[in-house]
């Protein structure tokens, strides 16, 4: 019998057989045989699979990139919003100008820019429907108001110095009004009027169909947060700290209260009461009707947000506190205090049972469940300028500063429950 080989020897023998191999291929093929060996070997088919899910993935990455710089919230956004996207505008504001004003009002969105041009903008496609031009852009804009009535269909642009009425229609301007008192706040429909805080601490009646300026009252030193209108009764906060509540149908004082420091916030209000966010530190609710304290909430800041009043509940960002929820109704003197929240800006709407809170500084949006103060979803929206719900149709409209106005429609009520692609898009002509 033979001796098993050593391992040594096997290895010796391989390596001659090899060397033996390549000499010989060597001699045969020349330096073809040597390229041949040294060139890059086939890719493996799970190579070939790694390098397609990397080409993929790339492509994808790029498209979800196209979509975030086209759109002012990119459908990747709007889903995580629980949206979707319906249509968006070309950029609205004409050269060098910028977003001023957007409304929304019965089948139309409402645009200005600084340079005091107007766009009407079909609600349901997205379309222009014309576009007009009001002055010169030397003052700014402070409103777009649609007031149809049964004799005409106009639409009413507010500046800091005039009002120009439009043809709702064409667009085409009717007439040009100045005011006697030059506004310091978005003025806020009644009847026939409009009404607006001054400068000079004054609340002014302008009536809008005529042209004419028809009243005022002296609340105290300026007014700097829009006047409230509830029922026939007008409420108004002054830097010089008094609160006032006006008749809205003569402009007469129906009380006052003086507080010690300014009121710079909009006043809220319900059926019974309003509430005063003031810069000496309190959240204040008094009798709608006399002005009776009802309750104070005292904070360890100065308040300049705007109370916010909607459905069962009282809504203040509160430096140092967060968003805080009250109970309006409450017979505490000190105030009841429901939840306390870390989601930041001011409530602008209710959907269902979320709260949608606006920070306009940091430019996020931040869902809240409205019975215990949990954030839902937060999201950063850098593009957006100014936002708007419409809560009869739970539809969400965002514009940015080159004035791209988007419409987004919950997806609870959309066919689909996916976002996919816009069902129409206002850049492209539609056939």
């Amino acid at each position: 019998m033979n001796p098993r080989p050593t391992r040594q020897a096997q290895t010796d023998r391989r390596f001659q057989a090899l060397a033996a191999w390549f000499a010989l291929s060597a001699a045969g093929t020349g330096t073809a045989c040597l390229a041949q060996a040294t060139a890059a070997p086939e890719a493996r088919p799970s190579e070939r699979t790694t390098t397609a899910e990397g080409a993929e993935r790339a492509t994808r990455a790029d498209a979800e990139k196209a979509l975030r710089e086209r759109y002012v919230i990119s459908p990747q956004d709007a889903d995580a919003l629980g949206h979707r996207i319906v249509w968006q505008t070309d950029a609205l504001a004409t050269l060098d100008a910028s977003m001023q004003v957007v409304t929304l009002s019965g089948d139309s969105v409402w645009f200005g820019d600084s340079a005091g041009s107007v766009v009407r903008v079909r609600r349901d496609t997205g379309e222009t429907v014309w576009r007009s031009s009001t002055y010169q852009g030397v003052e700014r804009m402070l409103s777009i108001s649609h007031l149809p009535t049964a004799a005409a269909d106009n639409v009413y642009v507010v500046t800091e110095l005039s009002s120009i009425a439009l043809d709702a229609v064409t667009g085409n301007v009717i007439r040009r009004s100045r005011f006697s008192h030059l506004p310091s706040t978005e003025p806020t429909p009644f009847g026939s009027y409009l009404v607006f805080g001054t400068s000079t601490g004054l609340v002014s009646w302008f009536q809008y169909r005529t042209g004419y300026n028809w009243r005022a009252a002296t609340v105290g030193a300026g007014v700097h947060g829009r006047v409230t209108v509830a029922g026939d009764t007008v409420l108004a906060g002054s830097m010089n700290g008094r609160v006032a509540a006006i008749n809205a149908s003569t402009a007469g004082i129906r009380w006052t209260r003086s507080l010690t420091s300014a009121v710079e916030a909009p006043v809220a209000a319900d059926d019974g009461a309003c509430y005063v966010a003031s810069h000496d530190q309190s959240l204040w609710a008094f009798d709608l009707d006399r002005g009776r304290v009802l309750w104070q909430y005292f904070t360890q800041t100065p308040l300049v947000h705007p109370p916010v009043r909607i459905s069962d509940g009282l809504y203040l960002q509160i430096p140092g506190e967060g968003l805080v929820s009250f109970n309006p109704t409450t017979q505490r003197p000190e105030g009841e205090v429901r939840w306390k929240s870390k989601a930041g800006g001011d409530v602008v709407a209710r959907i269902e049972n979320e709260l949608m809170a606006w920070d306009r500084q940091k430019r996020v949006l931040t869902a809240v469940d409205a019975g215990t103060g949990r954030i839902v979803r937060s999201l950063s929206l850098p593009k957006v300028k100014a936002i708007s719900f419409d809560p009869s149709t739970r539809d969400l409209f965002v514009t940015d500063v080159a004035g791209r106005v988007e419409r987004l429609e919950r997806l609870a009520d959309s066919p689909g429950r996916a976002q996919k692609a816009p069902v129409a898009d206002a850049t492209r002509s539609q056939d």
